[in-house]
């Protein structure tokens, strides 16, 4: 102990070990000052805002299997809309009937994006994100899950697809970009 005790003296004698010693015990002291400080708070908390939640859609408000009058725009490397009620497909200027549709469209299968289909995909769907700017969910979907309902297929792959629901019910987004490589826009109408 009597070593410790000269060893601490001998530091003290010197000018610039002294001087250091000060700035460590000086560190030391503030920054219980600031610990204390910053724990210190013991008032009231404000209770935080509540958000109120989306409206959830109600299969009894709003049916997707029962839609029959929708428009279908796929933008991709073809961009073309699909109107479901005049039976027409707009492919560069042009209206073709389903029937007779353009060649380059024959590997979309507009099928899959009937209102019904959309419905059985969003049924395992998980919801990823609401944006109450927006007014919209997102909803991811397995490619497995895609596969199956769509093609009927089994096919492990765990990668997701993305729907993007608006509340309002009049739009649907469905991004098959790392899928298909396009992205299709769904409008629903009364």
């Amino acid at each position: 102990m009597k070593e410790t005790i000269e060893f601490i003296k001998n530091l003290w004698s010197n000018k610039r070990t002294r001087a250091l010693a000060i700035l460590i015990i000086y560190a030391i002291f503030f920054t219980f000052v600031f610990i204390l400080i910053g724990n210190g708070k013991t008032g009231p908390r404000e209770p935080l805002e509540e958000i109120d939640d989306p409206p959830v859609i109600e299969e009894s408000d709003f049916d997707l299997a029962n839609v029959t009058d929708y428009l279908i725009e796929v933008t991709g490397d073809e961009a073309f809309t699909y109107n479901s009620v005049t039976n027409l497909i707009s492919y560069n200027g042009i209206d073709y009937e389903l029937e007779e549709k353009p060649i380059e469209l024959n590997n979309y299968d507009l099928d899959i994006f009937k209102p019904s289909n959309i419905s059985e995909l969003l049924d395992v769907a998980v919801l990823e994100s609401t944006n109450h700017i927006e007014n919209t969910n997102t909803y991811l979907v397995k490619i497995s899950d895609f596969e199956r309902i769509i093609y009927n297929n089994d096919v492990l792959n765990e990668d997701n697809i993305k729907i993007i629901v608006y509340e309002d019910n009049s739009k649907i987004i469905v991004d098959l970009s790392n899928y298909y490589g396009y992205l299709v826009n769904i409008e629903l109408r009364d």
